[in-house]
């Protein structure tokens, strides 16, 4: 969930990044916690709920200012009792939910983007594939193909309508939080069902047959393998004739290869192009803006307005760090109405389209739930360019995000650290409403497809271009 926050050509040349780099090992023995009391606890809080208010750019964007200050109000309100750590995370992390925001975080002190933080042991043992609220199995100690019915008793849907309402996505996408409790159910699950040494799993059988087995939990190191992300992050391709293939797994820095992508393309006459978004997690800003200027025709525009929440100075600032460069970035806030308009990046303004190899044949988009941050923000301004996404609804908001540089903001006794998004970013003919961007043409592979390695998102991606 990377991307950078860069200013306009010959402004600065910083950057801030917008996610947080997981530098831990999520394998060290984790200290008992010991239980804080109220007092502590509003304390916490108080610079919880201060550190939202004053500092998150996308606080009321899919939930009112009145719902929201009323959930926070009424949280703390419920805090009558001492807690531990864990305990306070499972009271805070709902309540960050219904900010409706991916780049959002909570977690324990120096273990950012680690669902495993709270327990190593005890995890429920396989991997699974979710679809349409139904888990099949993907990996671990049963035939792979099974759906699973219950755990330790509970149906499946119950649990997964439990977990996939405090998953942080974007306009509360369910794509999102499916594709995140693919990666991570196991973590989830220990955090907020506790872990087991023992597992009682009913499941279908792929012929039909409903069994019950009881499986040992496992450690971190025993969890069945998550795929390796694609290297490297930009390949272009032909899988047949005229048809280019671009692969971007991730917007990172590739100097010179989007317009050498480009250049190819134009010479070997493709009148046909995939550009496959899935599983990108996002990057620099730029990079969605220059490949969509390869794509354009005429001029176009790409980010509507960036919004921050205010300029400081900040209640909560002594339990915060900010970005190095936000002092110097405050010059660039300005306040139009009601709104702090951040106006130094280079995606505002009209945009022209690139200066040669502009493509002009057919193109589409593939996406999922997992296509974040800068690869959301490119599917929602291609597709208001009437480019078609096929797949499922991006894990990016489809009318933005809010992401940018962070205050990571460490509560003085849980010592429970909230990463706050800073810059709101709005794309420009942007469809409104929340959750991701939507798929033109929707194509959900089975879970034959995910374990036979059929692409079939590409395949109908094909079709659809031949057909055109």
């Amino acid at each position: 969930m990377r991307r950078i926050w860069m200013l306009a050509a010959g402004l600065m040349a910083a950057t801030v990044a917008r996610a947080l780099p997981a530098t831990h090992d999520s394998l060290k023995s984790v200290t008992p916690a010991p239980v804080f009391t109220p007092v502590q606890l509003a304390e916490d809080y108080q610079v919880f709920c201060s550190a939202l208010r004053e500092a998150h750019a996308g606080l009321y964007r899919y939930t009112s200012r009145t719902e929201m200050d009323a959930l926070l109000g009424k949280g703390a309100a419920g805090i009558r009792k001492g807690m531990t750590e864990l305990e306070f995370f499972r009271f805070l992390y709902p309540i960050l939910a219904n900010i409706k925001d991916g780049h959002t975080k909570l977690h324990r002190e120096n273990r950012p983007d680690d669902w495993y933080a709270f327990h190593q042991t005890g995890l429920f043992p396989l991997r699974l594939y979710i679809r349409d609220g139904r888990a099949f199995v993907t990996g671990g100690g049963i035939e792979t193909g099974a759906e699973i019915l219950k755990i330790n008793g509970q149906p499946l849907s119950s649990i997964i309508k439990k977990l996939s309402d405090i998953v942080l996505s974007d306009g509360g996408g369910q794509s999102a939080k499916f594709r995140e409790l693919e990666k991570f159910f196991a973590g989830y699950y220990a955090t907020f069902f506790g872990p087991r040494s023992e597992f009682d799993i009913q499941y279908k059988e792929v012929m039909g047959k409903r069994v019950t087995r009881k499986l040992e939990g496992i450690s971190v190191a025993q969890l069945p393998p998550v795929p390796a992300p694609d290297t490297p992050a930009f390949r272009l391709s032909w899988p047949e004739g005229k048809t280019a293939f671009l692969r971007i797994s991730g917007f990172d820095e590739m100097p010179g290869f989007i317009p050498a992508a480009f250049a190819e393309i134009k010479s070997k006459d493709a009148d046909r192009l995939i550009i496959d978004l899935r599983d990108n997690q996002g990057g620099a800003d730029r990079l969605g803006v220059q490949l969509l200027s390869y794509l354009a025709k005429q001029p176009f525009h790409y980010y509507q307005k960036l919004t921050v929440a205010g300029i400081g100075p900040y209640s909560f600032a002594q339990y915060a760090s900010f970005p190095p460069e936000m002092e110097y970035l405050k010059q660039f806030i300005k306040k139009v109405g009601d709104e702090y308009l951040f106006t130094a990046s280079e995606g505002l303004g009209e945009k022209q389209p690139a200066a040669e190899n502009v493509f002009g044949g057919k193109v589409c988009v593939l996406q999922n739930g997992s296509s974040f941050s800068v690869s959301g923000e490119f599917a929602a301004a291609a597709r208001a360019m009437g480019i078609k996404t096929v797949g499922e609804e991006s894990g990016g908001g489809r009318t933005g995000n809010t992401s940018g540089g962070f205050a990571i903001v460490t509560l003085p006794h849980s010592r429970l650290t909230l990463a706050v998004p800073l810059l709101g970013y709005y794309m420009h003919g942007a469809e409104a409403g929340p959750g991701g961007v939507p798929a033109d043409v929707t194509v959900l592979p089975t879970v034959r497809d995910v374990l036979e390695g059929r692409d079939v998102v590409f395949q109908e991606a094909l079709k659809m271009l031949h057909a055109e």
